[in-house]
């Protein structure tokens, strides 16, 4: 391995970053991750496969974002994370260029690793993302259900079973029920599906 002489120490927002040049002058860039990150590796499997981080976005012409150092396996929460260490590594792609040249290349790319690092991660909406039910949904699934037998709800609630039956018959007029009633039947409803086991 080349023996590597630190050119360039400083923070970008907060960050440190570190540029190096070796014997045969080749100059990598080091940006600091932080755990908050839009993370340049999977937590789950250390590698760059399923992440958002984009290192194509991140690279610029003439240097090329190479790798990660310093993320490590946690055996207790099983995961990859992030430590003091942790740097995004990006190399000039042209070799023997001057120091200042190298430099201003860096520092154009550093920037952009940045950019990327605190890109926000957007969240697609999850495919099995449980329907929670509201009160007219409750009471709708109660009233259609025909084991349900509108007298005894009739007397259990007070409500009127000709009421009871347009609600059956017609389950958006019961966007416009009185709250009492719906408040009652969501009792029963509750009552009804847990004692089935189907909530």
């Amino acid at each position: 391995m080349q023996k590597q002489d630190m050119i360039y120490e400083d923070f970008m927002e907060d960050r440190a970053i570190k540029m190096f040049k070796d014997d045969e002058l080749n100059y990598s860039v080091y940006v600091q991750v932080f755990t908050t990150d839009n993370l340049p590796f999977s937590p789950i499997t250390g590698d760059k496969k399923h992440i958002f981080f984009d290192y194509d976005q991140a690279a610029t012409d003439g240097v090329a974002i190479s790798d990660v150092c310093g993320n490590k396996f946690n055996q207790v929460t099983q995961k990859y994370e992030v430590t003091d260490h942790t740097y995004v590594v990006g190399k000039v792609v042209k070799q023997s260029l001057p120091e200042d040249k190298a430099l201003l290349l860096m520092k154009k790319a550093a920037h952009n690793i940045i950019a990327e690092l605190n890109k926000p991660v957007l969240m697609s909406k999850m495919k099995h993302r449980p329907h929670i039910m509201n009160d007219v949904e409750r009471c709708t699934q109660l009233l259609t259900d025909e084991s349900v037998d509108l007298g005894t709800l009739s007397k259990e609630t007070g409500i009127a079973e000709d009421t009871l039956l347009s609600y059956r018959d017609q389950p958006d007029l019961l966007k416009n029920a009185y709250h009492i009633e719906l408040k009652k039947l969501v009792a029963k409803y509750f009552e009804v599906f847990f004692n089935r086991n189907e909530i």
